[in-house]
């Protein structure tokens, strides 16, 4: 089975950094309370920030409830790109908010004086997902600067979504010491590969993670996915780092390929490739195809996207032998 669908590391860790996370759990570790000391201190050093502009999260995903429960009053709006990770929409449907989407197509990005002209009055939050995905596109420290500060200016909490900022974009964290009204939120499901902890953080001025520090939960995370992030941040450089790179490897191979194989496709600084199959039945044979051999792929992706398919990547060896399926499926072999 290939599970190319799901944003999930698509090849498991070696043998040697599972024994280093299941071999070294401390004895005492399940009847003990929660301790996140050691990852404060781990990715205060990791990320050069101080702990105090720090805020332990369950993915990103409590990132995004957290900052619209505070930021915003039932009928307010936030904006997000559109189409993007589908718990915005739940998350605003939940809390009562309306919804404005930045609509993104592969052939058309907004610019940030877009960005604030199309923002509704009533906005209080714009959630910026950079790199983005499925439509990938990614904005510039100065661009992110130009936004941050019209959201300033505003009194819109402007949040960045760096799910995948290790595959290639840049960062919004030097913002933090320039705008009180930036977040940066982050997880360890991509580069790090470890969707099942559901471990994230947020980056913030103290301004931002103060009020946000004190509707946390009473423990951030439990103490095995504590123990487990503490061990993949120690092996960075041996492991994490390696698997980034062969997954961007496997990623502009696929990209290239399905461009010489006559197709479009976008994908450089994400974990994951859009192909354009160029028809709606084009991609629906594809889709079905691929899944009678047990390889899944988002396809039947809503319009603009309703003829492409989305590839989550991994090493080239995966790539290779996905792409002489998907050849084999579109009779292009």
């Amino acid at each position: 089975m290939m599970r190319l669908q799901r944003n999930e590391k698509p090849n498991n860790w070696p043998k040697d950094l599972q024994d280093l996370i299941f071999g070294t759990i401390p004895e005492d570790l399940l009847q003990r309370y929660p301790d996140p000391t050691v990852a404060y201190q781990k990715l205060s050093t990791f990320l050069g920030i101080p702990e105090k502009n720090l805020l332990l999260t369950s993915g990103i995903e409590e990132a995004i409830r957290v900052i619209l429960t505070l930021a915003c009053e039932p009928g307010d709006t936030f904006a997000v790109p559109w189409p993007t990770y589908a718990m915005y929409k739940v998350n605003g449907d939940i809390l009562n908010l309306k919804l404005a989407p930045i609509t993104y197509t592969p052939e058309h990005f907004t610019t940030p004086a877009e960005i604030d002209a199309g923002l509704p009055q009533s906005t209080k939050v714009l959630f910026l997902p950079n790199p983005s995905q499925p439509v990938e596109y990614c904005f510039d420290i100065d661009q992110l600067r130009e936004i941050a500060s019209n959201c300033q200016k505003q009194e819109i909490v402007f949040a960045v979504d760096e799910a995948y900022q290790f595959f290639g974009g840049p960062s919004a964290i030097p913002l933090i010491d320039e705008f009180q009204n930036v977040l940066v939120m982050r997880s360890f499901s991509k580069a790090f590969g470890s969707a099942s902890l559901r471990f994230g953080y947020l980056i913030g001025s103290d301004h931002a993670i103060r009020p946000l520090d004190a509707y946390r939960l009473g423990y951030e995370s439990n103490s095995l996915c504590l123990h487990a992030a503490s061990v993949l941040l120690d092996c960075f450089d041996s492991h994490v780092q390696p698997s980034i790179d062969s997954i961007c490897e496997g990623r502009d191979y696929i990209r290239t390929q399905a461009i010489e194989h006559g197709m479009q496709a976008w994908g450089s600084v994400s974990n994951s490739v859009l192909i354009d199959l160029g028809s709606n039945e084009r991609m629906i044979k594809a889709g079905k195809s691929l899944e009678s051999k047990n390889i899944y792929v988002k396809w039947a992706l809503p319009a603009p996207l309703d003829r492409h398919i989305l590839v989550t990547c991994g090493p080239r060896e995966i790539m290779g032998r996905f792409l002489k399926e998907l050849l084999d499926s579109l009779g292009d072999n």
